[in-house]
């Protein structure tokens, strides 16, 4: 995709549609998690001790800044699994080079994994907002309805 990442439609309702293009109206909504259980890994995480650690790191921190969704569930889940995949592969890929079984060097092949699975986290991490320039484009998703008590500046004026 060729230039800017598009806006979420609450921030730019927000900030104003200075091109007057039609915002969307059918737009799913997704309530933000709030109950403390969503903390517990997931039975997907059940056989990788280092992926549930980042779920329990990550989940509570995602949950109290009401940035996660019952939607963005599978992208943590993929962030953590990547996560202990590069976490494995940095502690294999020492030492760099290795010996072939013909005798020649050659580079470690756990460096080729953890560079995908580094790069695959590089990806996930801005979609949930946890790198500082991500987290100025991620909107909290609001509290419960009747609980904001800014609600009512947030309707389109007629």
């Amino acid at each position: 995709m060729r230039g800017r990442k598009p806006k979420p439609t609450a921030q730019r309702r927000r900030d104003g549609n200075p091109g007057r293009r039609p915002l969307p109206l059918n737009e799913p909504l997704h309530a933000a998690i709030t109950d403390a259980a969503f903390d517990d890994a997931p039975r997907e995480l059940a056989d990788n001790v280092a992926a549930q650690d980042e779920w329990r790191r990550l989940a509570p921190l995602l949950r109290t800044a009401r940035q996660i969704t019952d939607a963005d569930r599978a992208a943590l889940v993929a962030l953590c699994i990547e996560w202990a995949l590069y976490l494995e592969a940095r502690d294999k890929a020492q030492p760099r080079v290795i010996a072939a079984p013909s005798g020649y060097a050659m580079p470690n092949p756990w460096l080729a994994i953890k560079n995908r699975a580094l790069a695959a986290c590089l990806k996930l991490w801005p979609e949930l907002g946890l790198t500082p320039s991500s987290r100025s484009r991620v909107d909290r998703a609001p509290l419960s309805f009747g609980d904001d008590p800014f609600e009512e500046f947030d309707k389109e004026l007629r």
